[in-house]
């Protein structure tokens, strides 16, 4: 996944490529008309001491995107908390400030990862669940994704019990080579409920990136099977002769 997308935020001038969440192809185009963004009170009532710098003020903002694919035209709100910077011109010697937003919900949620469509419909729920918590709150988005490992092992048939470690060993012979991400996603996920620490986002963002390759092997396996290719070759000494000649 692409994890700057979703960690630096935006600013009005640059907004990330976000993927429109219904038809997963037209980006989401900013509606600058609808940006609106609030000192917080606090924020206002800090800014009265002489110590306080422009830098502290706590702004918070809301907009709407749209889809620019003509065929979806999707819009999507989101809200969050904004500040303000300098941009420093080493050229010009000038300085210019300048307003970032850091989104910390989107409605309809963002796919941060591809789901195979015949990915049972509970474990969907989990992970667009996740999602949406993603940039609120790591540690629950990543709970939800160790949670959603265990759906996975019902689904393949393995005996429920409370150990998951145990459940992870008993995973069908022909899944045994992803034991290992799945063990990686139940430490992560125990970190995610138990730490008296937040996950960051790059920790969470790992269990996505190990969940969305199990969930390919498990219910998108590839349609092309290079070993059975590369063994029919060498069993031909050269080109497969079995399928004639083509054009």
């Amino acid at each position: 996944m692409e994890r700057d997308l979703y960690k630096n935020g935006f600013t009005e001038e640059y907004v990330p490529d976000y993927l429109c969440p219904r038809c997963n192809k037209g980006l989401l185009q900013l509606n600058k008309d609808t940006l609106k963004s609030v000192e917080t009170v606090d924020s206002k009532i800090y800014q009265r001491n002489e110590y306080s710098e422009f830098q502290d003020m706590q702004i918070t903002f809301n907009c709407m995107f749209k889809c620019i694919n003509d065929k979806c035209g999707e819009v999507v709100a989101c809200t969050g908390h904004a500040g303000v910077d300098i941009d420093y011109d080493d050229f010009s010697q000038s300085n210019e400030y300048y307003t970032y937003y850091k989104p910390l919900f989107f409605y309809p949620n963002l796919k941060l990862i591809a789901i195979p469509e015949d990915a049972p419909d509970n474990i969907k729920k989990l992970l667009n669940k996740s999602f949406e918590l993603f940039f609120t709150s790591p540690s629950a988005a990543a709970n939800l994704v160790r949670i959603s490992i265990e759906k996975i092992l019902t689904d393949q048939k393995v005996k429920k019990m409370k150990n998951l470690y145990r459940r992870i060993e008993n995973l069908p012979e022909k899944h045994s080579g992803l034991k290992e991400k799945f063990f990686a996603l139940k430490w992560l996920g125990n970190a995610g409920s138990h730490s008296g620490e937040e996950l960051s986002l790059d920790d969470t963002m790992d269990a996505y990136e190990l969940i969305e390759h199990i969930l390919s092997q498990v219910y998108a396996p590839p349609t092309n099977n290079l070993n059975t290719l590369a063994q029919n070759i060498n069993k031909s000494r050269g080109p497969i002769k079995s399928r004639g000649l083509s054009n």
